[in-house]
């Protein structure tokens, strides 16, 4: 994993080496910015995007964003309890992760929509810090001759015999504790949108999240990590503004 992202970086470092170059004649080009928003799709989770660009040159836009998504552990898989209106819960897991990244970087126009419907592709990329909230999981956890109880999930004494359900998210936050990491984000970029100021397409590519120090517990009895990657598909609307 390590040397395929090595891989992407070195594909994407030319990209913003040349970004650095004005072409002839496109000093007088007007400058522009945009906007978008975006539902995250990634194979550790979801999360919800946002970007602002701003024009450099005729091909190159730097941008600041940020980007928030849960990351979740491979071996994660949900199970139900017997009650057929249960929440499903992760047995195993012992604490969440969701991280909040702020972002700068850059995106290179490779194809520029030449005509109404065009489209237009680029390529992006984007580093700065993560900031993880790492927090306890909570589950409902059945007693004798009682209702079910919110208790932190102990794989000692708590199974399947014994969870009916997962608690709320929100239960056992004032545990929780930020792990401040690094991120990366690296893909390509199509619009699809028929209006020349538009935004309508979306993106894939690569996430990386590092976070230094000892691993973050995900899953019980499981091979953790600090390092997280993650392919990703994003669906982005917004608009471009003169």
């Amino acid at each position: 994993m390590y040397k395929r992202c090595i891989y992407l970086l070195m594909i994407f470092i030319p990209f913003s080496v040349l970004s650095q170059e004005v072409e002839m004649g496109e000093s007088d080009v007007l400058l522009r910015r945009d906007y978008s928003v975006g539902l995250n799709f990634n194979t550790r989770g979801w999360g919800l995007a946002f970007d602002y660009g701003w024009q450099k040159n005729y091909k190159y836009k730097q941008t600041a964003g940020f980007t928030c998504t849960n990351i979740r552990h491979e071996k994660e898989h949900k199970i139900y309890g017997a009650l057929s209106n249960s929440k499903g819960y992760y047995l195993g897991k012992l604490e969440s992760l969701v991280s909040f990244r702020p972002h700068y970087g850059g995106k290179l126009i490779l194809f520029k929509a030449k005509r109404e419907n065009g489209i237009e592709v680029c390529a992006k990329w984007s580093v700065g810090p993560s900031f993880g909230l790492v927090k306890p999981v909570y589950l409902k956890i059945e007693k004798l001759g009682a209702q079910a109880v919110d208790e932190k999930y102990d794989p000692l004494i708590h199974n399947s015999g014994n969870i009916s359900a997962r608690s709320s998210w929100f239960k056992g936050l004032g545990e929780a504790n930020v792990r401040v990491g690094a991120f990366g984000k690296f893909g390509f970029d199509f619009n699809f949108s028929a209006l020349k100021s538009g935004i309508s397409g979306g993106e894939f590519g690569v996430m990386l999240d590092y976070f230094p120090g000892r691993e973050i517990e995900i899953m019980y009895n499981n091979e953790n990590s600090n390092f997280f990657s993650a392919l990703y598909l994003q669906f982005n609307i917004g608009q471009k503004l003169y």
